[in-house]
């Protein structure tokens, strides 16, 4: 019989906050696989290692997928990782596939998901603590209070619409385009009625919480994740008592 590939979610970077399921599934699997060539660059990889130090001694199988837009080489680099799992998958061996954060939120696990999928193999998700729910929690804050809408822009986003959509707003990985994002959000958060804070790296050991954009380190690196947060009117009333 074929064996099962499965998406391991390992969350967004502290070991103790891989699931027990997790846990259980990468101390079950022959075969761990991990979206990159080498596992010393490979950040799923280290966060898994260090929650479960038994993976250390198993076979890995790695599929390197270049961080490009160019869907070319992202499908040429998914056609050849796919061949390389079906045939770990034809010998019988279960696979525990590591993926930062959750799998199902800008998971690049989902893509050999689906092509595993279609060639008729058995293929599970293991949800992980997604990185914007960990962000929040490194801040204090709520996604979400009571009717409140929460949009999440993966990176690319206009900023000038963001006083046209109600609720909270989480900026993922803004990276290269870090400063821009930083000074118009500086100027959004000047007017009073925004509280944008960040946080990066965010349950890593260089894990850094930034309470207002004002104070984020634009070279903060890839791993950086924004909350925008439109005040409360009476929140706005009690803050400026405040500083009165």
């Amino acid at each position: 019989m074929a064996g099962t590939l499965y998406g391991i979610g390992v969350g967004p970077g502290d070991p103790e906050l891989l699931t027990m399921k997790a846990v259980k599934t990468l101390s079950a699997c022959a075969v761990i696989g991990i979206p990159n060539a080498d596992t010393a660059l490979c950040t799923a990889w280290k966060i898994a290692v260090l929650a479960v130090p038994e993976i250390a001694g198993k076979e890995i199988l790695r599929v390197p997928v270049p961080m490009t837009k160019d869907i070319s080489k992202l499908n040429n680099a998914y056609i050849e990782g796919c061949k390389n799992i079906a045939k770990t998958l034809d010998s019988g061996k279960n696979i525990a596939f590591l993926n930062l954060g959750d799998p199902t939120l800008y998971g690049s696990y989902m893509e050999i998901h689906k092509r595993i999928c279609s060639l008729g193999y058995r293929a599970e998700i293991v949800n992980g603590i997604p990185s914007i729910c960990a962000v929040a929690a490194a801040l204090g804050e709520a996604l979400g209070e009571r009717d409140e809408a929460i949009h999440i822009f993966p990176g690319n986003y206009d900023l000038r619409s963001l006083d046209k959509i109600d609720g909270t707003k989480v900026l993922m990985k803004p990276a290269s385009k870090l400063p821009a994002v930083k000074r118009q959000l500086q100027d959004i958060e000047m007017r009073g009625d925004y509280d944008i804070s960040a946080v990066a790296n965010c349950g890593m050991e260089n894990q850094t919480i930034y309470p207002s954009i004002r104070d984020l380190d634009e070279e903060a690196g890839y791993f950086v994740t924004i909350l925008v947060k439109k005040i409360s009117p009476a929140m706005q009333h009690i803050e400026a008592e405040e500083r009165q």
